[in-house]
């Protein structure tokens, strides 16, 4: 008889009795930049409501709203005076970060980045705080490598089809198969929006680490 206990990534990394910490964090892309190319139809959208009902969206200009242009260019085509619409900051964030559960012991590597598009367009005047927003914003995607060394515990992933997968002991990183790493950046996305204090210590350790980064390379 098999007397090992065993446990479920998705439930240890759930359940308040498994105490997480950041390892570390690293940027992989960080991109912030001012006024870089839209579609028509997102400058469109920010102008206000009267502005909207002088400048209704005619055949001409809904043939154009998928085409990428600048905030002046936009301002052209609707015969705006320049600066009407207000030029974004693109923000874009992607990195790594390991977290770890001392006690199991356990570690994982986990992708993030702050939107699955190129770059979130932000009209905050305040740089500082539209970075540090985004950096709050990040979700979890991609690979997900664990480090399970315990031979005196079974670990187990299940994905959404309930198939389970074995974390065998080792010294080095398991790569979990794609259905696995979904099912786990999924439970984390998840528990981030639902219960945000879970992950702070998380959350605070990557908008630690984009905001010395943005100042380390802007001089800031």
């Amino acid at each position: 008889m098999n007397d090992t206990p065993s446990f479920i990534l998705q439930d240890i990394l759930t359940k308040p009795d498994f105490i997480f910490r950041t390892h570390n964090v690293k940027i992989d892309k960080f991109i912030i930049q001012k006024n870089l190319p839209m579609m028509f139809l997102a400058h469109y959208d920010s102008l206000p409501d009267d502005i909207k009902t002088q400048k209704p969206l005619d055949l001409s200009l809904l043939k154009m709203m998928n085409e990428k242009v600048t905030a002046q260019e936009a301002c052209r085509i609707l015969e705006l005076p320049a600066g009407t619409i207000q030029a974004a900051t693109h923000i874009k964030i992607s990195g790594t970060t390991v977290i770890v559960c001392d006690d199991f012991p356990l570690a994982l590597h986990l992708s993030f980045t702050n939107t699955a598009k190129e770059s979130q367009a932000t009209y905050h005047s305040d740089i500082d705080q539209s970075l540090n927003a985004e950096a709050g914003n990040f979700v979890f995607a991609g690979n997900v490598n664990v480090l399970h060394k315990s031979t005196a515990k079974t670990l187990t992933s299940v994905d959404f089809s309930e198939e389970e997968y074995i974390i065998e002991p080792s010294d080095g990183y398991t790569r979990l198969p794609n259905a696995h790493a979904l099912s786990t950046t999924h439970t984390l996305n998840t528990l981030k929006d639902n219960s945000p204090q879970a992950l702070s210590y998380l959350q605070q350790s990557i908008q630690d680490k984009i905001m010395s980064h943005y100042h380390e390379q802007f001089g800031i």
